[in-house]
């Protein structure tokens, strides 16, 4: 048998056990997921102290990497800690060459390496993650007190691992590219339905002010001249004039009517309750309205539900014969949730002339959706569900705690609050600018969950703004925040912010943006004070 038909070596014992644990450790996972399970078993493999994956980030921030995750025993390196490479780290070398393999004496070629020099970390293996092209998009690197010596045949399983855990970075980067895109195309649309009800407001309120109250005037001097005429006037004039007078009047009413169409009086100032109440008064058929939110939807969202109210409810009483219509407006989880029913006969067409098509258009211009179910003989139901975070508006500022998935850890906050446990929250102060600045001392916030419930109500005490870095004992004790430690605190907050960033940067506007020591931050102390409007706990549990 010839050299090159020769059978590949079998693999070592070592390898095997290595790739075993990879594989099994990683096996149905993808993701942050992939890259978590990668670097924990990497590390519980090789006996390390810390193992991180870290990724390159791109222009205009080149030579700065991200900790995407990382697994600590003693040694502690956050997930979104960010760095510039240089050549007092191993870390540069890898970006360089590739690989760095050092089972002893890294603390004396890198000792202005901080982790390297805190730590005694003096063996390092690190080894570039490839990307679709020639470049490396990150690393993943293994750092001990004890030596980490792997054979070649450890060093090509880490290469395979290494070359899926780049594939899962590449993934990422064109997730949050589309992302990006489809933010700023969402906000783009947004920007011209903004616009475009600006305008109509604009025209409804010129035709209120000018042409309506011109055709109300020329209505009133017919009635005066009608008058001074007198009955002894000749017939066909006073038959005339009384036809005037008439035409002025269906003329007033429809251009009141039309002016009220392009956008209905009331709503900036009052509230989407009150324009619902006064659609009610003019419809035809009794018209419900089951619910509205504790607090103000953002105005693009009002306006929206609004439109919705009023267009099916031209629809039940033109096309679907109905007898009655019930319309009802919430929130939960960050959503607003608009749906409009009838009892009429049904069969619907969203994308027919019924102005429905429309509908969805406006309703997918604020990333929600509109679902129609209209069957034959059972009535129409119209339910749109629109995301509220990229609205928000400086309409009754509030504090919301908990989400979906937190086990519990909001409702107990919300009960720490109602019991006075709790009375400080720290929050970014980007996002209380979107709610029109700062609270007051003195103003009361409604207290949400993550249902869009109000549970209680805080009157603020005292606010501060201040860098996440310099938030130490001075401003807070640790049990005031829900923590053991200030450290354990602030590490949870950046693993938090790091884990909501896509939301957060589709609510500033700012696609790049992450979380860092230097973010501003909002402490806001407050007490509990009673409301009739906050929800009943016994309620809040149902």
């Amino acid at each position: 048998m010839s050299t090159a038909e020769a059978p590949e070596d079998p693999p070592s014992a070592r390898e095997r056990d290595l790739l075993r644990r990879l594989a099994t450790g990683t096996a149905g996972v993808v993701g942050d997921a992939f890259l978590r399970a990668m670097v924990r078993h990497l590390a519980a493999a090789f006996g390390a102290e810390l193992a991180f994956i870290a990724e390159h980030l791109p222009a205009p921030a080149v030579g700065r990497v991200r900790v995407l995750v990382s697994w600590q025993n003693g040694v502690e390196m956050r997930e979104g800690y960010e760095f510039d490479l240089d050549d007092s780290m191993p870390c540069a070398v890898v970006r360089r060459e590739g690989l760095l393999v050092l089972p002893e004496g890294t603390c004396a070629r890198f000792p202005d390496d901080r982790y390297v020099r805190d730590f005694g970390l003096d063996s390092y293996l690190g080894v570039a993650l490839p990307g679709a092209g020639d470049e490396h998009v990150g690393y993943v690197a293994l750092m001990s007190s004890t030596a980490i010596d792997p054979d070649e045949d450890e060093l090509a399983v880490l290469k395979i691992f290494a070359a899926r855990a780049g594939a899962e970075i590449e993934r990422r980067r064109h997730q949050a590219a589309l992302r990006t895109r489809d933010a700023e195309v969402a906000a783009a649309r947004a920007r011209v339905l903004d616009a475009a009800d600006s305008e109509r407001q604009r025209i409804g309120r010129d035709l209120h002010d000018g042409a309506q109250q011109r055709i109300v005037a020329l209505g009133h001097l017919i009635g005066i001249a009608r008058r001074k005429l007198g009955d002894d006037a000749e017939p066909v004039a006073l038959e005339l004039l009384e036809r005037a007078h008439e035409e002025a009047r269906l003329a007033t009413d429809e251009l009141r009517e039309l002016a009220r169409g392009l956008h209905p009086a009331g709503l900036t100032e009052k509230g989407l309750g009150s324009a619902l109440e006064a659609l009610a008064g003019r419809s035809p058929i009794p018209l419900h309205i089951d619910g509205l939110p504790e607090r103000r939807l953002p105005a693009p969202v009002e306006l929206t539900a609004f439109y919705l109210a009023s267009e099916g409810l031209t629809n039940a009483v033109k096309y679907a014969q109905a007898d009655v219509v019930r319309v009802d407006v919430s929130t939960r989880l960050g959503e607003a949730v608009v749906t409009l029913a009838d009892d009429g006969r049904g069969g619907a067409d969203a994308t027919g002339g019924s102005g429905l098509a429309g509908l969805s258009d406006r309703v997918a211009a604020l990333g929600g959706e509109l679902l129609v179910e209209s069957p034959p003989g059972r009535g129409t139901t119209l339910t749109a569900t629109i995301p509220l975070a990229p609205w928000r508006s400086a309409h009754e500022p509030f504090l919301e705690f908990g989400h979906p998935d937190d086990g519990g850890r909001g409702e107990r906050n919300i009960q720490a609050v109602l019991a006075g446990r709790k009375t400080l929250s720290v929050t970014l102060a980007r996002e209380w600018e979107l709610e029109g600045g700062a609270p007051r001392v003195g103003q009361r916030l409604p207290v949400m969950d993550h249902l869009g419930r109000r549970r209680a109500t805080v009157e603020v005490v005292s606010v501060a703004s201040v860098p996440f870095l310099d938030i130490d004992d001075d401003w807070l004790e640790p049990e005031d925040v829900g923590a053991t430690t200030l450290e354990g605190w602030r590490s949870d907050r950046r693993g938090f912010y790091a884990t909501i960033r896509d939301e957060m940067a589709l609510l500033f506007g700012e696609p790049g943006w992450q979380f860092t020591d230097e973010e501003p931050m909002m402490l806001l102390w407050y007490r509990a004070v009673a409301d009739e409007r906050d929800v009943a706990p016994e309620a809040a549990t149902r």
